[in-house]
């Protein structure tokens, strides 16, 4: 009895000792785990507004755990992504209105010119000749209009200048005529090189009345429309050698020639040799005088070879 007792008391002690040391490792373990993760508590932030919170909780204090690592921020705008294709298009139609509103821009178009050198010519004219006339800016050539505004008759040059927004510049040199050229019922100016041209007016100008009959009023310049220079030299010497001379003829036989109001024609020719021509003229009307001769011609084309004709 009492060994069977003693037996139990033993393997009693022996599961007590086994369960008492499972309770010791287990409460080991709890204190490292205790140790080594402590517990995280946020400590609260003040925010706007924490103010009232104290006021209507009569100094309460409240404290409130929040998770690791989170942060407070304010809301963020919304995000446009624009594609370069929108932003090409948008581009496109913005430079296609502002090229439209030019395109239309009444302060655009030409409806004058500033003009120089024109004093012959009427101004009316080289603004519709030159081709400018209502038309927008971006479309004037000024060498194209300059090439036209040449063209005009009594027109020898011309320089055009284009200013923004739509200021257009245009000087011409004017061809200067020396004699006034007659064919048949047309008069024509002609300048000192010899260049015939749309007569404007009566300037008071020599006149010169040409007398080819072959080929009928104009055979005298040909196709050329150009005066040969040599009998406009000689016709501006005869002029200002004898003022009193007021009318002069042209054949392309004789050249120059004048109606002497002694009574004959007398012919010169052409070219600057007049003052010579002119010498021999005289001493040969004077010859002829002293004679009682009174001649229908009188010729002195070529000073080497003078003649007079009855």
């Amino acid at each position: 009895m009492t060994g069977s007792t003693t037996k139990t008391t033993r393997a009693e002690m022996v599961r007590r000792r086994r369960t008492q040391e499972s309770r010791q490792r287990q409460q080991s373990v709890s204190r490292a785990a205790t140790t080594s993760m402590r517990p995280l508590v946020s400590r609260p932030r003040r925010v706007e507004g924490t103010a009232d919170f104290k006021k209507m909780g009569r100094g309460r204090r409240f404290e409130i755990a929040l998770p690791s690592g989170l942060t407070l921020g304010l809301p963020t705008l919304p995000q446009f992504n624009v594609s370069w294709r929108m932003a090409s298009f948008s581009l496109v139609l913005l430079l296609s209105a502002m090229l439209a509103r030019l395109l239309v821009d009444p302060r655009l178009f030409v409806d004058g010119i500033n003009l120089g050198g024109a004093a012959l010519v009427p101004g009316e004219e080289i603004y519709a000749e030159s081709g400018i006339a209502r038309q927008h800016i971006f479309w004037v050539d000024p060498a194209l209009a300059q090439k036209r505004i040449a063209s005009i008759p009594g027109i020898a040059s011309a320089t055009v200048t284009v200013e923004w927004p739509a200021n257009v510049t245009i000087v011409v040199k004017e061809r200067v005529p020396v004699v006034t050229w007659a064919e048949g019922d047309t008069q024509w100016w002609v300048d000192a090189e010899g260049q015939k041209f749309k007569s404007r007016g009566d300037l008071g100008l020599l006149p010169i009345a040409v007398d080819d009959a072959a080929g009928g009023a104009g055979d005298a310049t040909g196709k050329t429309g150009r005066v040969p220079v040599e009998a406009i030299q000689g016709a501006l010497q005869l002029k200002e050698l004898r003022p009193n001379i007021e009318f002069l003829h042209y054949d392309k036989q004789h050249g120059l020639s004048y109606q002497d109001g002694r009574g004959w024609r007398g012919y010169f020719g052409v070219g600057t040799g007049m003052p010579q021509k002119l010498a021999v003229y005289e001493a040969l009307v004077d010859n002829l005088a002293s004679r009682g001769l009174y001649p229908a011609v009188i010729s002195v084309e070529n000073l080497k070879a003078p003649y007079y004709r009855r």
